[in-house]
C-alpha cells in the first residue's frame, strides 16, 4: 500500500508539471498565458485568473485535510476569489503544489481507507486525493477552451 502513497504522488507531478498521459499538463497549459488572456471569459463563465484561483484553494483544502485539519473549509470568498494580479495567482498555485506534494508524502499510507473528518461529505482520503487531480483536469479543460479564444 505504501506504493500506492509513490504513485498518487507521480499522478499528482505528472498531471501538474509534465508528462500527462491525456495531454499538456497545468503548468504546460498555463505557462503562456499572458495576463490578459488570463482575464478571458465566455459570457457568464469564470476567467482564467479566476479558475486557476479556485484550483489552489481546492488544492489548499485537501492538503489542510492531510494534515489532519478536520475543521478546514473553502468559504464562498475562497471558492471563486476576486483576484487580479496574474503572477500572484501562478505562484500561490505553485506553492499549492508544494504543500500538496509535502503532505502526500508525509501522509501514512495505512490512513488512505479511513474517511476524511468532514460534515458535509462522506469520502476517504483516497478518494479525496484522487478527487484533487481530476478537479484540476476538469478545470484545465475549461482553460483551455477560453486559451483558444485569445
Amino acid at each position: 500500500m505504501e506504493s500506492e502513497i509513490i504513485h498518487l504522488v507521480y499522478v499528482l507531478k505528472s498531471t501538474f508539471e509534465k508528462n500527462a498521459w491525456h495531454g499538456p499538463a497545468v503548468k504546460e497549459v498555463l505557462a503562456d498565458i499572458t495576463p490578459e488572456q488570463a482575464q478571458l471569459r465566455f459570457s457568464t463563465s469564470h476567467s482564467i485568473i479566476e479558475l486557476v484561483a479556485h484550483m489552489t484553494s481546492w488544492r489548499i483544502f485537501v492538503t489542510r485535510k492531510l494534515q489532519g485539519d478536520t475543521h478546514y473549509k473553502v468559504s464562498d470568498e475562497q471558492n471563486f476569489p476576486i483576484v487580479s494580479d496574474w503572477y500572484i495567482v501562478l505562484r500561490a498555485l505553485e506553492e499549492s503544489q508544494v504543500n500538496l506534494l509535502q503532505a502526500l508524502q508525509q501522509f501514512p499510507y495505512s490512513r488512505l481507507e479511513e474517511k476524511v473528518p468532514h460534515s458535509e461529505y462522506n469520502y476517504t482520503y483516497y478518494t479525496l486525493i484522487h478527487g484533487i487531480i481530476h478537479h484540476d483536469l476538469y478545470h484545465l479543460g475549461q482553460i483551455v477552451l477560453l486559451k483558444k479564444t485569445a
